[in-house]
């Protein structure tokens, strides 16, 4: 029987513990109405607060209206739903929606 040189079981380790990892996973884009962004640092708290969501690839603050603002969030689906996406932002203060689209 032949071995495997030990400086190869650490690889192999990583290897076949992200096997299989996103196979059915889809990069998803959502987009939230967020609300009680007033100030200056609204926008980046919000930002903060979804990028820390495991599985979120990117997010912005765009066009922001009498307290309201429109964040789009770009996730892998098999890491986060929108409904998590939401809840970060309440959890940091800004109520926020998915927004339907129509």
């Amino acid at each position: 029987m032949r071995f495997l040189k030990p400086s190869l079981l650490p690889v192999l380790a990583a290897a076949a513990l992200f096997a299989g990892t996103g196979a059915n996973a889809a990069e998803r884009k959502v987009t939230l109405v967020v609300k009680n962004m007033s100030c200056v640092t609204c926008a980046p708290t919000v930002k903060r607060a979804l990028t820390g969501v495991r599985g979120v690839k990117a997010a912005s603050i765009g066009k922001i209206e009498k307290g309201v603002g429109i964040a789009t969030v770009v996730y892998d689906d098999a890491r986060a739903t929108p409904a998590q996406l939401a809840s970060a932002s309440t959890n940091a203060g800004y109520p926020a929606t998915v927004r339907v689209k129509r």
